[in-house]
């Protein structure tokens, strides 16, 4: 499995890098400062957002059950459309 993370300390880190290996994730390639090429950044915060707005959680795990219902009732197509997004998104920054 690959896992999308970027250039961060906490995720270069020795011990991040054993643990993925232990996991047998497969750390994709992320151009440093490029926050915008993030799919977090692009196509899921922004539907969190929405998610969340007017929402009231008053413990951590009422927060995790938000959350956990919201990724759940989140279509598989979606999530598999935003890395064909991200490819073009990485393919203009090449390309420019």
């Amino acid at each position: 499995m690959k896992i999308l993370i970027d250039n961060a300390s906490s995720h270069t880190a020795k011990l991040t890098k054993n643990f993925l290996d232990v996991q047998g994730l497969e750390s994709l390639p992320h151009p440093p400062y490029s926050p915008d090429l993030a799919p977090c950044n692009f196509w899921l915060f922004p539907k969190l957002k929405i998610y969340l707005q007017g929402k009231d959680f008053n413990t951590l795990q009422a927060l995790g059950t938000g959350l956990y219902q919201y990724f759940k009732s989140n279509p598989k197509e979606d999530n598999r459309n935003v890395f064909y997004k991200w490819m073009e998104r990485l393919k203009l920054c090449v390309s420019a």
